[in-house]
């Protein structure tokens, strides 16, 4: 098996230079929409074409607008994908189907016998063929582009003014062609491709990396990318895709921003990166702040964090965690640097385990809105950077009201309703509350913060409603999901003019799995219930 670099695969490639032979299915026109349906030629193999669904929703204007090609997730069937926030915009959205053959969707891209990798399975990206070139990463990532040539045949589209977005695994097609195709004026991945193979001497692992892998591309990226990120990515890829954005050049004005505490999902300051992003580039609207720099230091045997920020972005913050190499499971705490006068924001951190790295990154924005974009997440040991080690001096609580939502995280999409709220309870005392009635903590698995022996966890909780509530407590020390647990307490809850107390015991949570739990190896908290509820505080006692 031969290894292909990229460059080698893509050389000599033009997405332009075959006819699409497009066929409409429907083209129509309501309140202002215009709405087709269409299959175009997409890649081409020896056995024939992949004819590619594509389905754009335009605006209808007085002069070309440009046009945003978005791949979703390959889980989402591009007829469900709402894109009505690209056109009112003023974006053509143009959505090609990639994942192929499917049992949700009536329409979809049908690919030729050679090319039947390319209908999405969990299996197919782990497939690496001896021509790597007939591989569903690189189809997708022609089928992208191909779609990019689609979005500037069509009446109404500005063809020097296209984006490429992609979520999720459709991010990896994204990658691929804002480093192959010169058209694109601008991209966007929205998380992690989701796929990284367990390092290997193999050739199949090799082959991957050398021709496939997201590294191998970022730095033939020329046009601007915008990666936007979550911190708690549950498949741990948050510090892989952020190494990948460092080999991005930083001449193409990429940025990276990385939502805090949040898990494939925008957090409240990074709501309207997309959009900002789009505007500048696309429309020549607006601005994007430069790209921060975070350094790490020691200073008289403490751990030293130095953010230098743009001059236009004065709402600065780190967040940085202990001890915990998955990326799913990190308490990131919040830090507010102080400035100095060289125009540097400073920090300093207490280390409770000096020969475990201490992961950081920061957030900056202007203060009167615009994008928050963010530094690469940072990994250093502090032993080798000479710090001290602190001693760790236990806190017994954990969380009370005047905390606010920090340290509180949603575990599953936002939507700008959904973000995390103080709620009013018993005696006007408020609590930390989710309208989507699930939260999560990783506090108690924090050195400082964490339950010892027979301590019990006091939760002072409200209910508005008769409802069941469960409480999970992930930990570690079993085989198990990667050496981690999930043990499980509910608890029926009323309405009542006062707080509820519950006094839960580690022996109280249960796991099919194993024989019990201790409050020492617990790693986070999950409270999830039908309706919201409140939490005013949780203490040890």
């Amino acid at each position: 098996m031969e290894i292909l670099t990229p460059q080698i695969i893509w050389k000599g490639y033009d997405a332009s230079a075959l006819p699409l032979s497009a066929s409409v299915l429907s083209d129509k026109t309501e309140n202002g929409v215009r709405t087709v349906l269409a299959y175009f030629n997409g890649p081409t193999t020896t056995d024939g074409v992949a004819r590619v669904f594509v389905r754009c929703v335009l605006p209808v204007a007085d002069k070309p607008v440009p046009a945003v090609v978005y791949m979703p997730d390959a889980h989402r069937p591009v007829s469900a994908v709402d894109v009505s926030y690209l056109v009112r915009d003023g974006y053509a959205a143009v959505l090609p189907d990639y994942a192929g053959e499917r049992e949700d969707d009536a329409r979809y891209t049908l690919y030729p016998r050679s090319m039947a990798c390319a209908n999405f399975t969990p299996d197919c990206l782990t497939e690496v063929p001896d021509d790597v070139r007939v591989n569903c990463w690189i189809i997708w990532a022609e089928t992208l582009m191909r779609a990019v040539t689609f979005a500037a045949s069509l009446d109404g589209v500005d063809a020097g003014r296209i984006a490429v977005a992609g979520d999720g695994i459709a991010a990896a097609s994204v990658l691929k062609a804002a480093a192959v195709d010169g058209r694109v004026k601008c991209a966007v991945t929205l998380f992690s491709p989701g796929y990284r193979p367990e390092e290997t001497e193999g050739r199949d692992y090799l082959s991957y990396k050398v021709a496939l892998d997201g590294a191998a591309y970022a730095p033939m990226i020329k046009v601007p990318l915008l990666m936007m990120l979550s911190s708690n990515e549950q498949d741990d890829s948050t510090d892989d895709m952020s190494e990948i954005f460092e080999l991005i050049p930083p001449e193409s004005g990429s940025r990276l921003s990385i939502s805090e505490r949040t898990s494939h999902a925008f957090g409240v300051k990074q709501k309207n990166n997309v959009s900002l992003w789009l505007a500048y580039h696309l429309k020549g609207i607006g601005s994007v702040p430069g790209a921060p720099e975070l350094a790490v230091s020691c200073e008289e045997r403490r751990l030293r964090f130095s953010v230098t920020a743009p001059e236009d972005c004065d709402d600065v913050e780190l967040f940085a965690s202990q001890a915990m190499p998955r990326g799913s499971l990190r308490n990131w705490r919040r830090t507010i640097p102080e400035k100095t006068e060289n125009g540097e924001y400073v920090a300093y951190a207490d280390v409770y385990d000096i020969k475990q790295p201490v992961y950081a990154f920061a957030n900056v924005c202007p203060h009167d809105g615009g994008m928050s974009v963010s530094t690469p997440v940072l990994s250093r040991v502090p032993a080798l950077l000479g710090v001290a080690e602190t001693p760790v001096k236990s806190s017994r609580l954990v969380y009370d009201g005047d905390m606010g939502t920090d340290d509180w995280m949603v575990q599953s999409p936002l939507a700008e309703k959904d973000t995390l709220t103080m709620a009013p309870g018993p005696f006007g005392i408020p609590g930390v509350s989710s309208a989507l009635g699930t939260m999560s903590t990783f506090k108690i698995g924090d050195a400082a913060y964490r339950g010892r022996g027979s301590l019990l966890l006091q939760i002072m909780i409200y209910s508005a409603v008769d409802q069941t509530v469960t409480f999970t407590v992930v930990a570690r020390g079993d085989e198990e999901d990667d050496g981690y647990t999930s043990y499980s307490y509910s608890a029926t809850l009323s309405p009542s003019d006062e707080w509820r107390k519950l006094t839960l015991a580690a022996t109280d949570f249960k796991s099919p799995h194993a024989a019990g739990m201790e409050w020492e190896n617990a790693v986070y908290l999950r409270v999830d219930s039908d309706a919201p509820v409140a939490i005013s505080s949780m203490i040890w006692v």
